[in-house]
């Protein structure tokens, strides 16, 4: 619970609520003019512009505007379809495959297409059940939902512009308070005299950590892309951005690094004072992250100010850490190079945003040859086969919708496209997601129903309910980066009241009854499709993502033992560490997945846990190694660096280049130790890691034959 109770305190602090009330604004308005004129359509409006609104991607305002007027353009042409072939089964129900298919399918375009995929499939299940008998009352519905699309873009692009690098600066600003809450889990665990808890209690606090800032990090890279590539002429803030996110990624695997060094060394007995200096030192290193997410003007001088102070405070603390804390735990001279690399990091922060200290030069980005447009059709002609993961979920998702519609229409279930609209939401490419997805619905649709019902009853004029929705439209997208669970609950509590403006002589009760009813109808549908159309081998995926990840700590291992040894070869370590740890939180997310899984119980996932701990010690153990000093080139110890880095790159992935002698302990040469003993310990470290996962592979191959 308190784990719980602190993630969702950081999802608020990072909630961008003005964008949050700006949407609300735009989805309630056409809903109070729906009654002001007396024009209940306008209802449809009013979903069609929270939808738009739902569908924007944010970043430059053509990205925005053309991912919304996509989604006007087309859902209109949907609504159409959907209503005009709504009283002809044979047509409503491939036309229901194809769309919904089309669809699903534009999740190969990233997390803002999906997005806008699955409200397109939303929005044709929606218009098979709009009152329209006639073709005319199928256009006007169609006019009615493009009207909401445009005037969603027109508030946008007028009304409520943002500057076009907002995102991207508050993509980097929630990095760097991450950053702040990984330092606070940090000591939390040292708040004592003695680590709190076992490998258990660390691994509960590093791993959500590790992954929710890796995510953080990466959706900031994107934001910042999407600035250089749609404003050149602000070329110059791009890079500064970058610069700081850059930072905040050396930052955040210094923190791994010591999280990993402190954890090797939390059955030890650390001792009052080493204990409490090092829980100060870690939370005025997030004070310091809190100040820099917090700096919104580099002219004013009383931000600059702030964080001088919170600099020099962590300073002051690391100081106290090396004086008498060392004495009685000298095993935290390991960890305090770390801290000083997150001071000195920090320290450049503050010179480049205050000091008008010279960020260095951003990499050089080159943009593709091909237009969007071209890059998006060629991904979807790739994609247009059954091999496709992608695809084979499409194919789902039309399948699924098409059973529900075909449900709704033969049975005549009351309402019955929110048991469409629940399948389409609810079904993900895995049963596991689709599985707590469903629970997470079905329990916001409940509880939304109830609280509508109840709202339903202390509202009497048609108005009231209409300036209602405002707040509840204002809690829909503020939750939506929540929790999934509350984010329904609004979303519940909206449409039944928007509905109840479409349709009065339907009473509030009636009709969240209905929706909750209806949403259970379609948790269990989307259950049945995802287990049972084309289900995916988890399995399968988790064994191959955990080679691939393999791949990438061996070349991580070999670029930087090479680079500390001299070689002339020059290999982005930086980037190699990426891929690395990207390629990591890729299987531990395939290992979840088959964790969460309710059907698959009986399974061994001991051998992947233990591969994916290996993994994450060894590219902490190797940003220990990039802070130390190289070797020379041509000294016997750099040649034994070498030797040793393609030993344990075999080792890790043993398709890589063989060693020319196998060295089966993995022990460090002596030449290595004798020449720079500061390589030896981290070297050291990465080889029982590698020896370990030798002995996992060996084990993995012995059980093979008895399967």
């Amino acid at each position: 619970m308190t784990s719980l109770l602190t993630r969702w305190r950081a999802a608020v602090r990072n909630v961008l609520w003005l964008d949050a009330l700006q949407a609300a604004a735009i989805s309630a308005a056409p809903v109070i003019l729906a009654v002001l004129v007396h024009e209940p359509r306008l209802g449809w409006t009013a979903i069609a512009a929270f939808w738009a609104c739902f569908g924007d991607p944010g970043g430059p305002l053509r990205k925005r505007a053309g991912s919304m007027l996509a989604l006007g353009l087309i859902g209109a042409l949907f609504c159409l379809l959907a209503s005009a072939s709504a009283a002809h089964l044979w047509l409503l129900l491939p036309l229901t495959f194809v769309c919904c298919t089309f669809g699903g399918l534009l999740r190969v375009l990233g997390p803002a297409a999906a997005i806008v995929g699955t409200l397109l499939s939303a929005g044709f299940v929606v218009a098979a059940e709009l009152p329209a008998p006639t073709l005319l009352e199928s256009l006007w519905y169609t006019l009615f939902f493009l009207a909401g699309a445009v005037w969603a873009i027109l508030m946008t692009a007028l009304v409520w512009r943002r500057r076009p690098w907002k995102d991207a600066t508050h993509a980097v600003a929630h990095s760097y308070r991450g950053l702040a809450d990984f330092a606070d889990a940090l000591a939390r665990m040292y708040s004592g005299l003695a680590p709190a808890g076992g490998p258990q209690a660390w691994s509960a606090v590093v791993r959500p950590q590790r992954s929710a800032q890796r995510a953080a990090l990466e959706a900031a890279r994107v934001r910042i892309r999407e600035v250089l590539d749609a404003r050149p002429s602000r070329r110059a803030r791009a890079h500064q951005l970058l610069y700081l996110l850059d930072s905040a990624e050396d930052s955040f695997i210094a923190l791994v690094a010591a999280a990993d060094l402190l954890e090797s060394n939390a059955p030890r007995w650390l001792g009052r004072s080493a204990g409490a200096h090092l829980s100060h030192a870690l939370h005025r290193y997030a004070s310091v992250c809190n100040a820099i997410a917090s700096t919104s003007d580099v002219n004013d001088a009383k931000q600059a100010e702030c964080l001088r102070e919170r600099l020099a405070h962590y300073n002051a603390g690391l100081r106290d850490l090396r004086g008498g804390a060392m004495a009685y735990a000298p095993d935290l001279a390991t960890v305090v190079p770390v801290l000083d690399r997150l001071l000195h990091t920090a320290q450049a922060v503050m010179h480049a945003l205050f000091d008008q200290g010279p960020a260095p030069a951003a990499p050089a980005h080159t943009g593709s040859d091909a237009s969007g447009a071209r890059q998006a059709w060629r991904t979807l002609r790739q994609n247009l086969r059954f091999e496709s993961d992608a695809f084979r979920h499409a194919l789902r998702v039309g399948v699924g919708a098409t059973i529900a519609v075909a449900l709704s229409k033969t049975f005549a279930v009351n309402h019955g496209y929110w048991m469409s609209l629940t399948l389409v939401f609810i079904l993900q490419p895995y049963f596991a997601t689709t599985w707590q997805r469903t629970l997470e619905r079905v329990a916001g649709s409940v509880a939304g129903a109830i609280g509508a019902s109840l709202l339903g009853l202390l509202l009497s004029t048609p108005l009231s309910v209409a300036l209602a929705v405002l707040p509840i439209a204002l809690g829909t997208f503020a939750a939506r980066t929540i929790h999934y669970a509350l984010f329904t609950f609004f979303l519940t509590s909206q449409f039944v009241l928007v509905s109840h403006i479409q349709q009065p002589e339907i009473y509030e009760p009636m009709l969240a009854a209905l929706r909750a009813f209806n949403s259970v109808l379609g948790g269990i549908l989307a259950l049945l499709v995802g287990f049972l159309v084309w289900p995916e081998k988890e399995p399968r995926q988790l064994a191959g993502a955990l080679a691939r990840a393999l791949q990438c700590h061996a070349d991580y291992a070999l670029a930087l033992t090479h680079e500390k040894s001299g070689a002339g070869a020059e290999r982005d370590i930086v980037g190699l560490r990426r891929l690395a740890c990207l390629s990591a939180d890729n299987a531990e997310a395939s290992l979840q997945r088959l964790q969460q899984n309710p059907v698959h119980r009986d399974r061994n996932v001991d051998t992947a846990v233990n591969l994916l701990n290996a993994m994450r010690r060894i590219t902490a153990a190797g940003t220990v190694l990039e802070i130390q000093p190289g070797l020379p080139a041509d000294s016997p110890a750099a040649a034994a660096l070498r030797d040793y880095g393609t030993t344990l790159a075999h080792v890790l992935h043993p398709d890589g280049p063989a060693p020319a002698k196998e060295a089966r302990g993995l022990n460090v040469p002596t030449a290595i130790a004798a020449a720079e003993p500061s390589l030896a310990a981290p070297l050291d470290r990465i080889g029982q890691q590698a020896r370990q996962i030798r002995q996992l592979r060996q084990q993995v191959q012995r059980e093979q034959p008895a399967s």
